[in-house]
């Protein structure tokens, strides 16, 4: 894939700042030929913005416009009468209101917003006994292991969990929690990705959830924006996942939305995209 819009607007203002300092020095230092030179070559570039860049940046604002369009038309109702979970493992939850967006306009029931702590890897080694104790005032019978804290998070997105389910996550401070927990759902979107490139929770949090939340037969996707420093998606590819790895824009989304609707594969703009960038549908759910 060539360089994209940003890269050549970045490399125009890099041009045009260079210019600025030759120019401030040579008026200076310089002979006036050479800053006469100068003077018309921030002259050429001043044209070449306006009649190269600018339209290449219309021609993008164009196209992102009729993307949202299609894509309307596309996932119109497709997703009427399901209800998604949303669950943000990851450093990206800026990406969740547009992909409830998204849901919505389909016609899908975003039923709740789970936020996992970035702490909750280490807290889960360093103070697993501690927090196994606060959840049992809720939930007495959890086993001493991590796997019951996952198996009782996994029971309260996915199945409708009981009000004591729900009071002995919120006890280990791990976990934020936003919206309707005491009715099952169709699916559930993963938002993973990492801002340290050393990022590994998706050892350590996603793949036990995902587990745990797979035993209840629900569709599962993994997701995360395409400038993700760590990407998740081969830790989603390694649980059979269908995934989008440009939650972020437009088309990822609708590619999300096909997949809740039932098509299977790994779509947006990254290596990992092995399908593509969406579903050209018929596939099998």
């Amino acid at each position: 894939m060539g360089p994209g819009f940003r890269y050549h607007v970045a490399t125009i203002v890099a041009v045009f700042m260079a210019l600025g300092v030759g120019m401030v020095i040579g008026s200076s230092y310089l002979q006036e030929a050479l800053v006469d030179r100068l003077r018309l070559q921030l002259t050429q570039l001043n044209e070449r913005f306006s009649n190269e860049i600018q339209p290449l940046r219309e021609e993008n604002e164009s196209r992102s416009r009729a993307i949202v369009a299609l894509s309307s038309i596309v996932t119109r109702k497709a997703l009427e009468k399901s209800r998604t979970a949303i669950v943000v493992t990851g450093d990206y939850a800026d990406a969740v209101p547009q992909t409830a967006d998204a849901i919505k306009a389909a016609g899908g029931t975003v039923a709740s917003v789970t936020r996992i702590s970035p702490t909750m890897s280490l807290r889960l080694e360093t103070d697993l006994a501690r927090i196994v104790a606060a959840m049992r005032r809720w939930r007495p019978a959890i086993p001493d292991d991590r796997k019951g804290v996952f198996e009782t998070l996994a029971s309260v997105i996915v199945r409708g969990g009981s009000q004591a389910d729900e009071r002995a996550i919120a006890a280990t401070g791990l976990v934020e929690m936003q919206g309707d927990y005491r009715t099952p759902v169709s699916a559930a979107v993963l938002i993973g990705g990492g801002r340290d490139e050393g990022d590994k929770r998706w050892l350590r949090i996603d793949h036990p959830l995902i587990e745990a939340m797979s035993e209840y037969g629900i569709m599962l996707v993994g997701s995360e924006p395409h400038d993700s420093v760590q990407s998740y998606i081969p830790a989603y590819q390694a649980r059979n996942m269908s995934t989008v790895d440009n939650i972020d824009t437009d088309i990822g989304r609708t590619a999300l939305i096909l997949l809740l609707a039932g098509e299977r594969g790994s779509y947006g703009v990254k290596d990992t995209a092995r399908d593509g960038i969406l579903p050209a549908g018929g596939s099998e759910p």
